[in-house]
């Protein structure tokens, strides 16, 4: 009797474990008015980025959790127009996301011969789509990094999920300069949905874009369901002093 009893307590326990982890991989809820950052950048007559995909399949690299040692795949459209700079030349170097204590080099990302965008090798690293817009120039400017990888673990952006509104975040420039700005938006895309002209958009106001993928894994596809998607806005922080 005692013993089934432990044995009952023992299966509790790990089911508890387990919804407790599965809970903590999945992203947080919306959080912030995205509709409005999307607007803003498909309501400018500049031409996107990025061609229309010839198939469903997901514009962010879907990557593998610790517990599947697999290799990631990658599927983004084709690129097919060079990065046109608004004038301003400097490169970003560095990311930091003080709330989730995120302080990472950025390396820069283009398009395989395959036309799929290229991802950093490694998870503690961020890529930005210099073909597109950089921070602070009209358009989205890309950064993307992995959630996980089964060969090293978390990644840079494991707690992008849990960014809000009002949280600062400070790009670098390989000129010394930094730039901060503010989050206005959290939102959660089927890999299926997510709105591709909007992301690599070309026009409209500045916005930082920070990209990882979220939602339920599916182990037959070797894939995440869903893409984590913030909005950024470049602000000034004196405006915080009173």
């Amino acid at each position: 009797m005692k013993r089934g009893l432990l044995l009952l307590a023992a299966g509790f326990l790990m089911l508890v474990v387990s919804v407790g982890w599965w809970l903590a991989g999945r992203p947080a809820v919306e959080s912030g008015d995205a509709a409005a950052i999307e607007q803003s950048l498909t309501s400018t007559s500049a031409a996107p980025v990025a061609s229309t995909p010839s198939s469903t399949t997901p514009v962010v690299p879907p990557e593998q959790p610790a517990a599947v040692d697999t290799q990631p795949t990658t599927s983004f459209p084709q690129f097919t127009v060079g990065r046109q700079s608004q004038g301003n030349d400097r490169i970003p170097v560095t990311l930091e996301i003080p709330a989730i204590e995120v302080d990472a080099p950025i390396v820069l990302v283009g398009v395989e011969s395959d036309g799929e965008m290229e991802v950093p090798e490694d998870v503690t690293d961020v890529g930005w789509y210099k073909h597109g817009p950089g921070p602070g120039e009209p358009g989205s400017a890309v950064l993307a990094a992995h959630v996980d990888l089964a060969s090293q673990g978390p990644g840079v952006f494991f707690d992008l999920r849990t960014v809000g509104p009002g949280d600062v975040i400070y790009v670098g420039f390989d000129d010394g300069t930094t730039e901060a700005y503010r989050a206005e938006a959290r939102t959660i895309y089927d890999k299926t949905e997510l709105p591709i002209d909007t992301i690599f958009s070309r026009g409209g106001p500045p916005v930082l874009t920070l990209i990882t993928c979220g939602g339920g894994f599916n182990r037959s596809l070797q894939s995440y369901d869903s893409n984590v998607v913030v909005y950024a806005v470049p602000f000034d922080q004196n405006s915080m002093i009173n």
